[in-house]
């Protein structure tokens, strides 16, 4: 019986998405429901779910990459390679944390995210990719 029951639901479903739109429209109206104004919330909505989803995509991209430079600055300390190991000193002097990152051995994946955040993050991996490679 459920399953007669989802497929009633499904074609059902499928009915009304394949319905033209301009026949929905016209049945809300004798229903009493304002088209217009909820064309122009369907529309407001899905511009900020697009804008929502854009945002989503734009940080994970920036939390992969801000992951990649703190596991290539991490290699680099580990390696001892100076260029990198130089430029993550130059970092921390620009923002003044020399006292609190003062040995770079012992800096963990979240305190090197924290140094590097705000820099421009492609710059720096073109940069690192040229040191360690």
């Amino acid at each position: 019986m459920d399953k007669l029951k989802q497929n009633i639901d499904k074609g059902i479903t499928e009915f009304y998405l394949n319905l033209d739109i301009d026949i929905i429209k016209k049945s809300l109206k004798e229903d009493g429901v304002d088209v217009l104004n909820e064309d122009e919330k369907i529309s407001k909505f899905s511009k900020r779910i697009k804008f929502m989803n854009n945002a989503i995509i734009a940080k994970e991209k920036t939390d992969n990459l801000l992951d990649l430079i703190a596991n290539k600055f991490r290699e680099a300390i580990d390696k001892n390679i100076d260029k990198p190991i130089a430029s993550l000193k130059k970092l921390i002097e620009d923002k003044e944390l020399s006292v609190q990152f003062r040995n770079l051995d012992k800096l963990t994946e979240d305190e090197i995210k924290e140094i590097i955040k705000g820099k421009n993050l492609v710059d720096l991996m073109d940069e690192l990719d040229e040191e360690i490679d």
